[in-house]
């Protein structure tokens, strides 16, 4: 390589990354990067203590300028291993990616350059974005892992197109409000290597495994210094791959993982910093970037100049929406009413007392009632019972199926899995209405929602395994919800277009032959053995390779769990059934 003396350092941190770190390396590559020659800047790989450590001419043929060092004492914390790194560069710009699992932008490198270029104490900090259908910790809780990711990269042709990245991966926890919110840490950061040495580097009293909060308290002490300022790289980033990480993939452990580093950095700092720095943005946003930001964030309308400058944070308006949309969609803004309501069943006259003060002060007056109304819907086990009705909501799933049906669906969406989406049994619509709204959020202008009900109730039973369980309209009025009903509620929130479709009558008599094309989610909701037989048999063969069917029932109700195994028995089915909650599980076609 060159002598001359490269503009900027990247210290790479790597433990355990074969699959990994050759991704990230081309990323940083002369091949991929834009705007930067290759004699402008130099890689140093710290490995920490993998079995199997990277050597630098398995990388020769990406022309970079890369040197690749095994830390001589390595550690559960990358801590001291990045300081070595640093004692290492050699430009006045020095970066560091904390992470080796985590692939840049093809402009990335260019842009902290000359974002740094902007202020001689510039603290350049970039976003950071996770491969997947949503925050890894969760996903993987779900069935998401090294094949999937590696499915997801391999058809976005990333290494022609880098910017397909923003296409599978949503934004990283740590970025609070997308593009223009401010940020717990930055997992690439740059400094001036006079910043650094001031600094000392990472303090090596952060010895939690992955470091705990020690990225995040470099960056803390780094603004809290006189005459520094933050600048926020747009239109670029770092996407994180699932290798099975201390933090990102801790998993069902996060929450612990996330303890133990709080309580060691309360014991090193002993306070929460709070660093009230300027933050400035620099360059602009990318078509893919913005269209992820706006698809996924929707957040505000600051403009991001070509020079750095300080701009508004917008909000994060589409996750506050469906929020909103599901306590809307349940009816948790107004349980209140429902506990009083369910108080006067039974009674023969309503009491005076009612009126003046039982309905104006639920909170007191049936507070007992009120708190468990409040568990029963938030877990999607409303019953109904002679002191119970049908909950006020437009549907009875709870949050954690409405949740995961979200994932379905911009998994679906993220993955390019074929097909529209559908509901059979809809009752009063709140979950297709839901999928809709996902869809529209999305960008997506192309799937149809299907919505199979007979919209007058249940059948009664005709199968031997549903003896006993008759909730047709005769018992069960409440089940019955007319179509114009769903359409008006669809209509209500400004979703009822032509890729809104219904299928009205028993299942029996309209799945076999409707004109439903192929499905990439497929919603059960039937109760009966029979509703959930005749629907997959009529509609599992139209479901896409990497499609979701979803049973709501599969838990709950022993004749829906009978059809299910028998179906998937019958036809071989292998991958697994995953619950979801207590009663709802889904699978995904092979």
């Amino acid at each position: 390589m060159s002598d001359k003396t490269p503009e900027l350092s990247l210290i790479v941190i790597s433990y355990e990354m074969a699959r990994e770190l050759p991704r990230t390396l081309y990323s940083l590559s002369p091949q991929y990067q834009q705007g930067i020659a290759a004699t402008d800047y130099e890689v140093i790989v710290i490995d920490n203590g993998s079995r199997h450590p990277p050597k630098a001419e398995d990388f020769a043929d990406l022309g970079l300028n890369l040197q690749i060092h095994s830390f001589p004492d390595p550690a559960p914390s990358p801590v001291r291993a990045i300081n070595h790194g640093l004692s290492l560069a050699a430009a006045p710009l020095v970066g560091v990616n904390i992470d080796g699992a985590r692939m840049a932008s093809p402009g990335l490198l260019d842009a902290c350059r000359r974002a740094a270029r902007t202020d001689p104490a510039a603290v350049v900090t970039t976003l950071s974005f996770q491969i997947g259908p949503g925050p890894q910790w969760i996903t993987m809780q779900q069935g998401y892992d090294a094949a999937w990711e590696d499915r997801l990269l391999a058809g976005i042709d990333w290494q022609n197109n880098g910017y397909r990245l923003f296409d599978i991966s949503p934004f990283a926890e740590n970025v609070v409000r997308g593009w223009f919110g401010p940020l717990s840490e930055s997992n690439l950061l740059f400094l001036p290597r006079g910043l650094w040495q001031d600094l000392g580097g990472y303090d090596p009293a952060f010895e939690s495994p992955g470091g705990g909060a020690a990225n995040a308290d470099l960056l803390w002490r780094a603004l809290e210094r006189p005459g520094t300022r933050q600048v926020t790289v747009l239109g670029e980033g770092v996407f994180h791959q699932i290798h099975g990480g201390t933090h990102t993939n801790a998993g069902s452990d996060s929450l612990e993982v996330n303890k133990r580093a709080a309580k060691e950095y309360y014991r090193l700092r002993g306070r929460i910093r709070v660093v009230d720095a300027e933050r400035s943005y620099f360059g602009p946003v990318s078509r893919a970037a913005s269209e992820t930001y706006h698809r996924q964030l929707a957040a505000g309308h600051a403009a991001a100049r070509e020079d750095a400058t300080v701009v508004r944070m917008g909000p994060d308006a589409t996750g506050r929406y469906l929020d909103l949309l599901k306590a809307v969609l349940l009816n948790e803004t107004g349980l209140e009413t429902e506990v009083a309501l369910d108080s006067l069943r039974g009674a023969k006259e309503v009491p005076p007392a009612f009126w003046t003060e039982t309905l104006y002060d639920v909170p007191g007056k049936l507070a007992l009632a009120l708190d468990e109304k409040r568990r029963i819907r938030a877990r999607g086990i409303d019953t109904l019972t002679a002191n119970a009705g049908p909950p006020l909501g437009y549907t009875m799933i709870g949050r954690q199926r409405l949740e995961h049906l979200q994932w379905c669906v911009t998994t679906a969406l993220a993955e390019g899995v074929a097909g529209d989406v559908m509901e059979c049994g809809v009752w009063r619509g709140g979950a297709s209405l839901f999928m809709k709204a996902v869809l529209d959020l999305s960008g997506d202008r192309e799937r149809t929602v299907w919505l199979a009900d007979s919209f007058a109730g249940l059948p009664p039973p005709s199968y031997p395994e549903d003896q006993g369980m008759d909730l047709s309209r005769e018992h069960f009025p409440s089940l019955a919800v007319s179509q114009q009903r769903v359409e008006r509620a669809f209509a209500d929130f400004g979703l009822l277009d032509a890729r809104v479709r219904f299928l009205p009558g028993f299942f029996a008599d309209t799945l076999a032959d409707c004109e439903v094309g192929q499905l990439a989610v497929l919603r059960l909701d039937g109760d009966l053995y029979s509703s959930t037989m005749q629907a997959l048999e009529a509609l599992y063969d139209r479901v896409s390779p990497g499609g979701f069917i979803v049973i709501d029932d599969y838990g709950g109700l022993g004749q829906c769990a009978q059809a299910v195994d028998r179906f998937r028995s019958a036809r071989g089915i292998t991958p697994p059934i995953t619950m979801i909650d207590w009663t709802g599980a889904y699978w995904r076609k092979s």
